[in-house]
């Protein structure tokens, strides 16, 4: 009798990603959607971060993903075996959350803060700004009042709903260089004034150079009002 033999064939079946832990690496791509569904999972919003292009190290089961000091902008893998940590940088902002029992005006009085980016140097309109309530921590040189704002520049970038400060704008110059002033000067009781030239800008209260236009001297005068300064006779 003839005897068949056949070939012994062996069918390998692939376990599911992730069913039998990651003994090669868990590649870059699988990386990134675990760091996705975490965030979709905590409710955070996912921005555009791109996938590690290197392989995470083998791990015997899915690693565990976790905000960084509770922060989404960075997420943290932890494997439990072999022990290792890595994180992925997903630059997700914090959202602002208010209290759903605390009343708006429990936050603190409205401030004015930005609706968009500003670059340095640009000047404020009103359709630059808006009111939202004060952040918890204090603030110096905050404004409530968007009139104080509107129309000043940016000494430095300024960014989306951030509260405008008073050291981020330029100062509100009363006198302007190469402007026409009026000179005033008292002696014995007596005030005369002059003609002059602003040599250098000048708000309120500051000591600037002007050039007396009479005199064709140069003097220190401080600034009193819009283009209005009084001569420092104690000055040179």
């Amino acid at each position: 009798m003839r005897v068949l033999r056949w070939p012994l064939v062996l069918v390998l079946t692939a376990l599911p990603a992730g069913a039998g832990g990651w003994p090669e690496g868990i590649p870059g791509a699988e990386v990134g959607r675990m760091v996705r569904e975490a965030m979709v999972a905590a409710g955070q919003a996912v921005p555009g971060f791109a996938d590690p292009v290197r392989r995470f190290p083998p791990c015997a089961a899915a690693p565990a993903v976790s905000p960084r000091a509770g922060s989404w902008a960075t997420a943290d893998l932890r494997c439990a075996a072999p022990v290792w940590l890595r994180s992925v940088r997903t630059g997700a902002q914090p959202a602002a959350r208010a209290k759903p029992d605390a009343p708006e005006a429990a936050l603190g009085p409205k401030v004015v803060t930005l609706t968009h980016s500003l670059a340095r140097g640009a000047m404020i309109g009103a359709g630059d700004i808006g009111l939202a309530p004060m952040p918890e921590r204090a603030v110096d040189g905050i404004f409530t009042d968007p009139a104080m704002v509107i129309g000043r520049r940016a000494k430095v970038g300024l960014g989306e709903g951030q509260p405008v400060l008073a050291r981020q704008l330029e100062p509100v110059w009363l006198v302007e260089k190469g402007n026409p002033l009026s000179l005033t000067a008292s002696a014995g009781g007596l005030s005369v004034s002059a003609p002059a030239e602003a040599l250098e800008n000048g708000a309120l209260g500051d000591v600037i150079r002007v050039m007396n236009l009479s005199s064709r001297r140069e003097v220190k005068a401080l600034v009193t009002g819009p283009n209005i300064v009084t001569a420092q006779t104690n000055m040179r």
